[in-house]
């Protein structure tokens, strides 16, 4: 049976075209489904002060994320200044907004910061900072979705709080553990190499020196950052979804954009809100009008990236006449 190529594989085109497609389509079929005049209805008559909130909300999300970066590179033996770490981030963001796979920026970010080593040592230290800053931000994002998970259908009576529904919950975190503890049996030879080649990065970057502290603050900030853009913009279009719902059921939804299937988490996000919002008392439509506004105010956030963008155009001009 001939194989399928890769998405790597294919060419430059269909790595940008496909993803496209495939939220648009993804975009498309969720609206069909749901009350498109309602839908186009709640985002006319959008608050823009919630808007605005939620556009500004935007701001320390990227701030923040940068400055753990700033962190991250520091304790690795490379540090940054603190206002070009924040431009870089808003350039990054904005191209992970744009651009298929959501990493296009993290590349940027990497490749920038490489060109400035002063050995080849330092591109790979480069390339370890974004991914471990991006890691810190991912970890905090997996646990609330966890939290989430386990806890929604009590908070929110889905299942019971007892019996089966408390047994099915409970085999499924025994479930997870022992999968981890078999592949940890598994691969202890690999871990163990890991541990030895990697293990003291990961240890200056977030163990040693009080860095759990400072990873775990930061992190937790830009996540309830994120959480409170959704939140903003669930209330502009009169969908507001209280607390429990923002801390329960928002980074679920914001967990479908880590797939690299769409640009911007468009398609998936307004899916997964459609999906799971409701729960928390809202109707479909308000979910997925509350998604469209949170993707809106995330690019529109990210929009002085272009100034960033700018500024690296014309530093490039004055090299080449020079």
């Amino acid at each position: 049976m001939p194989r399928l190529p890769s998405l790597s594989a294919m060419p430059g085109w269909c790595r940008i075209v496909l993803p496209l497609l495939a939220g648009a389509a993804i975009l498309a079929l969720v609206a069909a489904m749901l009350d498109r005049g309602q839908v186009i209805a709640r985002l006319r008559q959008a608050d823009p002060v919630f808007v605005a909130l939620a556009i500004l909300s935007v701001q320390p999300q990227i701030v923040l994320s940068a400055l753990r970066w700033r962190f991250v590179s520091k304790r690795l033996g490379e540090p940054l200044a603190a206002g070009r770490a924040i431009g870089e981030y808003y350039l990054a963001t904005l191209l992970n907004q744009v651009l298929p796979g959501g990493v296009a920026g993290d590349a940027v970010r990497v490749v920038r910061a490489a060109r400035e080593g002063r050995d080849d040592r330092w591109t790979g230290r480069a390339g370890q900072a974004v991914v471990l800053d991006r890691l810190s931000g991912q970890l905090v994002l997996f646990a609330t979705a966890g939290i989430g998970l386990l806890a929604a259908p009590f908070v929110f009576g889905v299942a019971p709080p007892g019996g089966r529904g408390l047994l099915v919950f409970l085999g499924a975190v025994a479930g997870i553990v022992g999968i981890g503890w078999l592949l940890a049996r598994a691969l202890g030879e690999r871990a163990a190499r890991f541990r030895a080649g990697f293990g003291p990065v990961l240890a200056e970057v977030f163990v040693r020196r009080g860095a759990f502290m400072v990873q775990a603050a930061l992190s937790v900030a830009v996540v309830l950052a994120y959480f409170a853009t959704f939140a903003l913009a669930a209330m502009a279009v009169g969908a507001p979804l209280g607390l429990a719902g923002t801390l329960l059921l928002v980074p679920l939804v914001l967990l479908s954009m880590l797939l690299p299937v769409s640009v911007g988490g468009w398609g998936l996000r307004e899916a997964a809100a459609a999906a799971i919002l409701p729960v928390a008392g809202i109707t479909a439509d308000g979910a997925f009008a509350a998604s469209v506004v949170y993707g809106i105010a995330s690019l529109i956030g990210a929009l002085p990236g272009v100034l960033v963008l700018a500024r690296h155009a014309a530093d490039g001009r004055r090299r080449a006449a020079a």
